[in-house]
């Protein structure tokens, strides 16, 4: 056997198979919900620039749900669902924040490109009693590297908190603006997919 053979068999037994991950399947609790809550993020910060930016995201995302009429808007109590948003902004922008002072964000340079990624954890909410007090005092801050808006869909009732990783994600720019929402509508993409892929599944 060639050296490169030999390299390509050592390369094969050390990492293994390659899996590939089902991208058309969300769980049975999201395709059987009936209300959904949304919310802005604990993370979210409101940029001096444009103070109302996360509330009319949030707005405009309820708008887009109430025109799919799939999901009955909740507001103020337990849902099916929560669907926290997030809007995005300049590379680099004074923010009125609650976090510490000293808070460091993660850069990542707004070229445009489109992410769909899952989420390991996430700060806590402010009225979270494990919180750290000092995060209650707001101050002016400087949000970098959050130029996408944020959608995350999170799994209601009492499983919901600020602690949770959401199940599904969309980041883009511009995508809790309206019209066209296009976060909502890449959900909507990924609930159709989900249905038939759940279809095509089921045990006659």
């Amino acid at each position: 056997m060639s050296r490169h053979g030999l390299l390509l068999l050592l390369v094969t037994l050390l990492t293994g198979p390659a899996v590939a991950k089902d991208k058309n399947s969300l769980p049975d609790w999201v395709l059987e919900a009936h209300t959904v809550r949304v919310v802005v993020s604990p993370d979210a910060a409101d940029s001096l620039n444009h103070p109302m930016s996360n509330s009319d995201a949030q707005q405009a995302v309820q708008r887009a749900l109430a025109d799919w009429g799939r999901f009955t808007l909740a507001e103020g109590q337990e849902s099916d669902l929560v669907i926290s948003v997030r809007a995005g902004g300049n590379a680099v922008s004074p923010t009125l924040e609650t976090g510490p002072a000293d808070t460091r964000e993660e850069v990542r340079p707004g070229n445009g490109n489109v992410r769909i990624f899952g989420q390991q954890g996430r700060s806590p909410a402010i009225s979270d009693p494990t919180a750290d007090p000092k995060r209650t005092n707001p101050h002016v801050g400087k949000q970098i590297g959050r130029v996408d808006d944020v959608f995350e869909v999170f799994r209601g009732g009492v499983a919901y908190s600020a602690k949770s990783a959401p199940i599904w994600q969309y980041a883009a720019k511009d995508a809790l603006k309206a019209p066209n929402v296009a976060a909502v509508e890449q959900f909507r993409k990924a609930v159709a997919a989900a249905e038939r892929h759940r279809a095509q599944h089921q045990t006659p």
